[in-house]
């Protein structure tokens, strides 16, 4: 079963952006604030991380989560930005991994997560951050739930995922909000999601 979150925002924080471009570039501080994240590690694979999410399923087994993602960093620079507003930007993606044999245990998946963050300075000093995740799971239906017809299961997957990602977008403006005084700009989406 594979099942796609996303979720966008739209952040103002009252800091410059040399200030908020290191924190926001900083995986392992940011992911700190996802409740469901257990550890942010360097791979062996030069600039890519590993991130291990843990959740738990209907009968509260644990399930396990692990992304590889490799970060990009744009920062702009007043030469190349001239009548434009300037815009960093950084770039989570998917780094693909093939897992030789079998996984470790029949509740641990290989997941895939993308996302982009574009810093702008306004003219008060001030920086929005536009943020949009992309999370894909691909895994096995949990034999509770295999007796339910498709269309009953799907709709569960996609509210389990989508309250995650809405969860965890709050846990995580509350985190940055002890940092930063912020305030949400509209189209704001905390989280939905589908499966495919």
């Amino acid at each position: 079963m594979e099942v796609v979150g996303i979720s966008h925002g739209q952040v103002l924080l009252h800091a410059d952006l040399q200030q908020v471009f290191p924190y926001f570039a900083d995986q392992k501080k940011l992911l700190s604030f996802n409740p469901f994240c257990k550890q942010v590690v360097e791979t062996e694979l030069g600039g890519v991380m590993r991130w291990d999410f843990e959740i738990t399923d209907p009968r509260s087994h644990p399930i396990h989560i692990i992304f590889f993602v490799e970060q990009l960093e744009e920062r702009a620079t007043s030469a190349k930005a001239t009548d434009d507003v300037v815009t960093d930007k950084i770039f989570w993606q998917d780094y693909p991994v093939v897992v030789e044999g079998d996984m470790p245990d029949d509740h641990t998946f290989i997941g895939k997560a993308s996302g982009k963050m574009e810093l702008k300075p306004t003219p008060t000093g001030d920086t929005v951050v536009d943020v949009t995740m992309r999370v894909l799971v691909d895994f096995d239906v949990p034999v509770l739930l295999r007796a339910f017809p498709e269309p009953v299961i799907k709709v569960m997957a996609e509210t389990a995922m989508s309250f995650g990602m809405q969860h965890v977008s709050r846990k995580m403006l509350d985190s940055i909000k002890q940092d930063f005084q912020c305030a949400l700009v509209s189209s704001t989406n905390s989280g939905s999601a589908k499966m495919n």
